[in-house]
């Protein structure tokens, strides 16, 4: 197992396998452990959520240095801005409509660039 992280891979394991035992138990899979279970666990879930999101700043104009890095300016007029992955992955899991989503987005500008090259009206 060359390359594997020894702190990171137990971990994740650990996340997945809570996540795994929390599911069995809201999807009926194991004994119901009644509403102190569901509550505790919503409460445990959403706590999570929020500290993961939490890493995630989004400056002004809505760009999230830990998903996108640093760009220059050259490159964000070339693309347009991309939601921050966490958030948009937060958004589509917790089944927020589509249209709440997009109308917080800023609207795309297109530019449209003069190409150089010789000038065309230049008589020799």
């Amino acid at each position: 197992m060359a390359g594997r992280d020894p702190i990171v891979t137990p971990l994740q394991a650990a996340v997945h396998r809570t996540l795994d035992e929390i599911s069995r138990g809201l999807d009926g899979t194991t004994p119901p452990l009644g509403a102190e279970f569901t509550r505790r666990t919503s409460a445990r879930l959403v706590e999570a959520l929020r500290a993961v999101l939490a890493e995630h700043r989004l400056d002004a104009s809505g760009h999230c240095e830990l998903c996108h890095g640093r760009r220059s300016w050259f490159a964000m007029r070339r693309r347009g801005p991309l939601p921050c992955r966490a958030y948009l992955a937060a958004q589509l899991a917790l089944g927020a409509a589509q249209e709440d989503a997009t109308t917080s987005l800023p609207a795309a500008r297109h530019h449209h660039h003069r190409r150089s090259g010789a000038n065309l009206h230049f008589a020799s």
